[in-house]
């Protein structure tokens, strides 16, 4: 861990749980910075900022840090506006992660904002589709089985059908609490929510998703603000901990939680998490700095760099015929004209991979990408 990143979890705990942390005098507190940034934590780290740090380095976490907020007073109001057209006319929702994770925070607008992900029955999916149609939001050109994305003033909108993954369906669970939906109402805006255990289970979902492509801080604190909110022995014991096995995610709530313990000033009441292995704690710890918020540091080593090691991870994931079959689909133009050339789709892709590979001026070493995925695979395994 470099200094910068220990600074960072100082900052992080210093913040969230008042925690007191010692610096050290020669702490570069612009890397401190540029850590922050990558792992989309500069809010909440910015509160926590020691009185010894010079005027210019104030200036400049402050600036920073600012520019976020105002972002995300920008989404939360973009939100408002959403919701009250789904209100008027009769599509029930819920948030997905965004609002309905901030809402656990100590100050929710410093909780960076990416999208405003909307959860909709699949009964009503059409007719919300008409109505953020009909209201000015343009649907953009991205292909996904699980939502359509509209956009509108520079905000992206997920309208979801389903919240399930390919290799992790939580359909049954996540449309179970549906009808129950919560409302919650947070700094004077109000919005609808998935039950607490519901909630809980689809920010570790999206903790589990990113842990193959690149997870941060930003999904990790997600999660520990909603164990510190609710997730006690006697909810985990009760239910949590059953839905959690049920999906594969036991593991990775338990491994998640005992990390946030040790590293990220989570009180150590939870006593449920104690059979964590601390190397398997340091690991995903060590996985989570590396790779950034949606691995923004893989993407700073150049856009081929980041492509590959996505393309690497879904092949451990969905396995190489899937993933070259799908993006082949996606990319193979010819294809999309004429479908009876889909079952070749495959092949068209396995000659673009290495095309686009050797074109790139800025490509790295494949094998130390293979050796990047190998760790991760071996991460994930050990998460079960």
């Amino acid at each position: 861990m470099t200094q910068a990143e220990q600074a960072l979890l100082s900052l992080i705990r210093r913040s969230l749980f008042q925690s007191a942390e010692d610096f050290s005098p020669d702490t570069d507190w612009n890397a401190v910075l540029t850590e922050a940034k990558q792992q989309s934590v500069v809010g909440i780290a910015a509160e926590a900022l020691p009185d010894s740090c010079s005027k210019e380095v104030r200036a400049a976490w402050k600036t920073a840090a600012q520019q976020q907020f105002v972002r995300s007073i920008f989404y939360w109001n973009i939100q408002d506006e959403l919701l009250r057209l789904f209100a008027e006319n009769d599509v029930p929702y819920v948030i997905l992660k965004g609002t309905a994770a901030a809402m656990y925070y100590p100050s929710p607008f410093r909780r960076a904002m990416g999208d405003i992900d909307i959860l909709v029955s699949p009964e009503q999916f059409d007719h919300a589709c008409a109505v953020l149609t009909e209201n000015g939001y343009t649907p953009v050109p991205v292909q996904n089985d699980r939502h359509i994305v509209y956009a509108k003033a520079s905000v992206h909108v997920e309208l979801h059908h389903t919240f399930s993954y390919l290799d992790l369906d939580l359909e049954e669970a996540i449309l179970s609490g549906l009808p129950r939906a919560e409302r919650c109402v947070v700094k004077g805006h109000t919005f609808y929510a998935l039950p607490a255990i519901e909630n809980g289970l689809v920010l570790l979902a999206h903790l589990w998703d990113h842990l193959h492509t690149g997870v941060g801080l930003r999904q990790l604190i997600d999660w520990m603000l909603f164990v510190h909110a609710h997730l006690d022995d006697r909810l985990w014991t009760a239910a949590f901990s059953s839905m959690a096995k049920k999906y594969r995610l036991e593991k990775t709530a338990i491994v998640a939680t005992r990390t946030c313990q040790l590293h990220l000033g989570l009180p150590a009441d939870a006593a449920w998490c104690a059979s964590a292995e601390a190397p398997l704690c340091e690991q995903l710890l060590s996985t989570i700095l590396h790779s950034g918020n949606f691995g923004r540091k893989a993407a700073n080593a150049g856009k081929t760099a980041k492509k590959a090691q996505t393309v690497l991870s879904n092949m451990h994931r969905y396995g190489l015929l899937q993933v070259l079959q799908t993006r082949g689909e996606l990319n193979w133009s010819v294809c999309q004209k004429h479908p009876w050339l889909k079952p070749f789709a495959w092949l068209y892709q396995l000659i673009r991979y290495p095309v686009l590979w050797f074109r790139s001026p800025r490509h790295r070493k494949l094998s130390s990408l293979i050796e990047a995925e190998k760790e991760r695979t071996k991460l994930l395994r050990r998460l079960k």
